[in-house]
C-alpha cells in the first residue's frame, strides 16, 4: 500500500514548476557547495542548518520516487531536479509576423 507521503511526493515531482522550486532551494542551502572550515570566523552553525533542513526535505521527496529507483543519499531526486534545470522546457516560437502583435494599432 502506497502511503499519502508517497502519492503526495510523487504527485510533486511531476510537476516542473516544484522541480525548479527544488533546485532553487538547493542553491540557497548550499548542499552543492564547497564547505568552510570556519576559520574565517562565519558562525557556521546557522549555514549548517539550512544544509540539514535541505536534506530532511530531499528525503521527504524521495519517498515520491518509485521504490526500485529509491537510494539513501536522495540521488535520484537529485537527478530529476538536475534534469530539469539542463533541460529547461522549450520556450513558444512565435509565427513569423509575431514581433509586430505587441505594436498598438
Amino acid at each position: 500500500m502506497v502511503s499519502q507521503q508517497e502519492q503526495d511526493m510523487a504527485a510533486l515531482m511531476a510537476l516542473p514548476a516544484f522541480r525548479r522550486f527544488l533546485w532553487r532551494s538547493i542553491q540557497s542551502s548550499g548542499i552543492l557547495a564547497q564547505g568552510t572550515s570556519g576559520a574565517d570566523g562565519r558562525d557556521l552553525s546557522f549555514a549548517e542548518g539550512r544544509r540539514s533542513q535541505m536534506f530532511a526535505i530531499l528525503s521527504d521527496v524521495e519517498a515520491g520516487q518509485p521504490a526500485a529507483l529509491r537510494h539513501p543519499h536522495n540521488i535520484m531526486t537529485l537527478i530529476a531536479v538536475l534534469r530539469e534545470e539542463a533541460n529547461p522546457a522549450p520556450k513558444e516560437k512565435k509565427s513569423g509576423n509575431a514581433r509586430y502583435d505587441e505594436i498598438a494599432e
